[in-house]
């Protein structure tokens, strides 16, 4: 369904905490974290296209964070 759920699951976890406690730093932690993860994944993608040279196909098929969506 995504190609880093560990990623996502972190990313979907903290939101919901910031939303349970409507808190404002919550939620900029979360975006924050979401920027990081996002921006780890890019870089860990580009050393896999490096050592895989079907992960493009791969990466094609398959999201990164958000199924179907992003």
């Amino acid at each position: 369904m995504v190609r880093h759920p560990l990623y996502a699951g972190l990313i979907a976890l903290s939101l919901g905490w910031a939303c349970l406690w409507a808190s404002a730093r919550g939620a900029a932690l979360a975006l924050a974290q979401v920027l990081f993860l996002d921006a780890k994944a890019r870089r860990e993608e580009r050393w896999l296209r490096e050592k895989f040279p079907d992960y493009g196909q791969y990466a094609a098929r398959v999201r990164r964070l958000i199924p179907w969506i992003y």
